[in-house]
């Protein structure tokens, strides 16, 4: 099985840092941050990555190569401008397509404790198109209440956990997907998979499989989110990132 690992965005919300260093190589303890994303997915034995790129592509591709280092194959699938989730997957098609079976896509700016290799074998125990990874476990970023008839709040609570299943920005997609995003003429224009293809998807009634398990994960979208990683101890970090790997 092959992993894609999305590295093409232009990271606009982490401004300035990534005027001059994409986002999946901003230094994070030690290592660029799609080095922490790289071990999970080689700790449950996939060898075989497609990295899409783009903006600064050459930063990423000097430093990751071809995967020697990591004991494992490296292919690049690059273009001038992002193309979206999903324009990116029918870009790096002839890559994808080079294995038998599905393919893994993950985000590479997300650290992630999810379990690929469980992941992997749901989606194979279904026979679907589509598995999209769901943690039940996000806080929201901001206070609810319970508000009653007469404007009083009778609850407060402060960053609840939403109780609902998030995508984490996994996907396992077999090779039935490709025809799905041609329809949007990626050649021309961004095309997304959440936004675009999946709602098509499910309109047509084509199952998309939704894996949902209790599971951290740290999504490095913007500065803060970036600045509360960087401040952690060594000890603390080791809660989430894979120091033994």
């Amino acid at each position: 099985m092959k992993a894609l690992i999305l590295a093409a965005g232009k990271g606009t919300r982490l401004r300035p840092i990534t005027n001059y260093v994409p986002k999946p190589m901003l230094p994070l303890h030690g290592r660029p941050l799609m080095e922490w994303v790289l071990y999970p997915l080689i700790a449950c034995g996939i060898t075989n990555f497609v990295i899409a790129v783009s903006y600064l592509a050459e930063q990423i591709e000097n430093y990751f190569g071809k995967g020697e280092r990591w004991g494992v194959n490296i292919d690049y699938s690059c273009g001038s401008e992002p193309a979206g989730k999903a324009g990116e997957i029918w870009r790096a098609r002839n890559l994808l397509q080079q294995e038998e079976g599905p393919f893994l896509v993950v985000p590479g700016d997300t650290v992630c404790h999810l379990d690929y290799r469980e992941l992997l074998d749901f989606h194979q125990g279904h026979g679907g198109p589509v598995t999209v990874a769901f943690s039940s476990r996000y806080h929201l970023e901001v206070g609810t209440a319970q508000i009653d008839e007469h404007n009083l709040v009778k609850e407060f609570k402060e960053r609840p956990n939403l109780n609902q299943p998030v995508s984490s920005g996994a996907y396992v997609l077999d090779k039935r997907i490709f025809s799905h995003i041609e329809k949007f003429n990626p050649e021309k224009q961004e095309v997304d998979l959440p936004s675009d293809i999946f709602p098509r998807l499910l309109q047509e009634g084509t199952p998309i499989y939704g894996y949902t398990r209790d599971y951290p994960w740290w999504d490095v979208g913007r500065i803060n989110d970036y600045e509360s990683l960087l401040k952690l101890s060594r000890a603390e970090a080791a809660q989430i990132l894979p120091w033994g790997s």
